[in-house]
């Protein structure tokens, strides 16, 4: 089973989900300044108002990590990937209501 969190009223599922409809891909970069003081609810809070802008409610196949630019080493940045995609009201209920 893949660990499953709610963030921003938006699913994270660390892996997929079989009726999951996948819209766009969710390739996120949370960097610039002050960057090594960001977290992972940072990344999520970035990922979750793009899913909600698109027209999703979860985000499906989610990983994330950090990784540093070759040119500028202190320049760290939590990168996050997967696919914004869509619940059904009922699976995205279901998954609400077992996690609060």
């Amino acid at each position: 089973m893949a660990f499953v969190t709610v963030f921003q009223d938006v699913v994270f599922i660390e892996g997929d989900h079989p009726r999951a409809v996948k819209q766009y891909s969710a390739e996120t970069r949370v960097s610039g300044f002050g960057a090594q003081l960001k977290n992972l609810n940072d990344l999520k809070q970035t990922m979750a108002a793009t899913a909600r802008n698109c027209g999703c409610n979860c985000v499906v196949n989610f990983t994330y990590g950090q990784k540093s630019k070759l040119i500028a080493i202190d320049d760290v940045a939590y990168v996050g990937n997967g696919f914004y995609a869509v619940l059904s009201n009922e699976d995205y209920n279901s998954i609400v209501s077992q996690l609060r």
